[in-house]
């Protein structure tokens, strides 16, 4: 092409042209916010400052003083590999910041809670794009009676929350007054891999090896270690073909044998001779294969499956079982306290059409100490989406390839959604990356035809902000403390912890 020519393709750009020729140049920066620091944020930030051929100024705001998000606080502790991300995240940020060849810039608003310190309005009125990156805060509830008031029962997304540090949850009265010490029967509703992890967790919380050189909250392993837990149930709705874990996190908790926990599965559950397995997905054989060596006893089990020990003098302590085909229909509270005493159920059927048939009349109890709930996350509108017109569809924003809807359908020019507040709550954090990059991809495309906007931040007043030197200077702290105790980190569990660090 010409000049001329290459010049009009030029995206975001001042141009003065004469006599079809290029006199000068000079690149508009444009500038992106994103609400939220988890791996739907980041990631997103990571592909517009990787993938940017004009100059971004790109900011991320966070509620809490440190980023990260899910990863930080919702990983479970003894999965660190999984926590790999925030590496990519922070050397994209030092690249972007360190290097004085970089056309782009970067921005961390820590303690800035979005809707509240800020409006979400003058977000959009000021930066070229604004990304909605904030996840998914709220529970899915089972709409039964005693499940809101009855003392013993959590739901995962708090349960998490308190054994990874966060400071909402990690000194909360709701966990540390609680009555560990009498919790032998414990229920878990649910079978995705946040409900197998803190099976694993109930169930080896004594186990130093397993957790003592981990970043859990450490209040939190000290109250889990008094509890005398012999039983753990973990109870689904539909049956075995439906699972949701995955292979990985079913087996560790097949190879706590070595721990002195045995797993349970009832026969009329683990039916493989009905499934037709030369159908079936490889994922799914090889989670059959796995169960059907592990049901066997252990002299009878394949040289694979021996590799790990068994308990001294053969002796199991601790049972969890997985209990498929039941609805839960009432908690029964202790009539001396607010305890819960039990569980009230009714079996289930499945249709040909792989429906769940619930029959009330046939119904059962089991009596539990304690019943956590994990049926996923629930995103839930953010001040200022009834004042911008926002669709709220189902638990999440209602979108277009990331681009947001309001409430007539229509897109709203430079306002997207990443991650689970944009596609549900569901899938592991590589899914979140691949939706992340697809959004920001989007992102750079619309930048062609949205109308440069001012390059400034709303004003922060009042608002004890963290910039991005601060939570270096948080999470280096907490890294040091960490390293005393052979930890990769110690969390500091509070807000005003973590601002005296920085003030210091």
């Amino acid at each position: 092409k010409t000049a001329y020519e290459i010049a009009q393709c030029l995206v975001g750009s001042e141009m003065c042209i004469r006599n079809r020729s290029i006199t000068k140049v000079i690149m508009v920066r444009r500038c992106i916010s994103i609400i939220g620091s988890g791996p739907s944020g980041f990631y997103t930030a990571h592909h517009l400052l990787q993938n940017a051929k004009v100059p971004l100024e790109v900011t991320i705001w966070e509620k809490l003083p440190v980023p990260f998000g899910l990863s930080r606080y919702g990983v479970a502790p003894d999965h660190p590999n999984v926590k790999n991300c925030e590496e990519t995240f922070t050397d994209t940020v030092n690249k972007v910041r360190n290097d004085k060849d970089s056309i782009h810039k970067f921005n961390f608003i820590g303690n800035c809670e979005v809707g509240k310190d800020v409006q979400l309005s003058d977000l959009l009125k000021k930066q070229d794009a604004v990304v909605l990156s904030y996840g998914c805060a709220t529970d899915n509830k089972l709409g039964i009676p005693g499940e809101n008031d009855t003392d013993g029962v959590f739901t995962s997304r708090q349960f998490v929350n308190w054994y990874n540090g966060h400071p909402d949850f990690a000194l909360h009265p709701k966990f540390m007054d609680f009555d560990w010490k009498s919790v032998r029967n414990v229920g878990i509703i649910g079978n995705g891999n946040v409900a197998i992890d803190i099976a694993r967790l109930l169930l080896s919380s004594t186990v130093s090896s397993i957790w003592g050189s981990t970043d859990i909250n450490p209040l939190a392993l000290e109250k889990l270690r008094q509890a005398p837990i012999e039983n753990v149930k973990i109870i689904a709705r539909r049956d075995f073909p439906n699972s949701k874990f995955t292979n990985k996190e079913i087996r560790e908790m097949w190879q706590l044998e070595s721990y002195g926990v045995k797993g349970h599965i009832d026969s009329k559950f683990f039916t493989p001779e009905k499934w037709n397995m030369k159908e079936q997905a490889r994922t799914f054989k090889r989670c059959v294969d796995l169960f059907s060596e592990y049901v066997k006893p252990y002299e009878e089990r394949s040289a694979k499956y021996k590799k790990l020990p068994q308990p001294e003098n053969g002796v199991f302590t601790k049972h969890w079982e997985l209990d498929y085909l039941k609805t839960p229909l009432e908690i029964i509270k202790d009539g001396s306290s607010n305890r819960i005493k039990s569980l009230k159920l009714c079996n289930n059927t499945m249709s040909e059409s792989n429906r769940v048939n619930a029959h009330p009349d046939k119904t059962l109890e089991y009596n539990l100490d304690l019943l956590i709930t994990s049926l996923g996350y629930k995103g839930s509108p953010m001040s200022g989406f009834e004042e911008l017109k926002i669709k709220f569809d189902r638990n999440k924003i209602a979108n277009s390839q990331g681009r947001v809807l309001d409430t007539q359908e229509n897109t709203i020019p430079g306002l997207y959604a990443t991650g689970w507040i944009g596609k549900g709550a569901e899938g592991v954090i590589l899914a979140t990356m691949t939706n992340s990059f697809a959004v920001a991809e989007n992102i750079l495309k619309d930048l062609h035809s949205l109308p440069p906007k001012t390059t400034s931040i709303p004003s922060l007043e009042n608002v004890n902000s963290t910039t991005w030197e601060d939570a270096e200077k948080i999470l280096s702290f907490e890294e040091q403390e960490g390293k005393m105790k052979d930890k990769p980190r110690e969390k500091l569990l509070t807000v005003q912890e973590m601002l005296r660090v920085v003030q210091h």
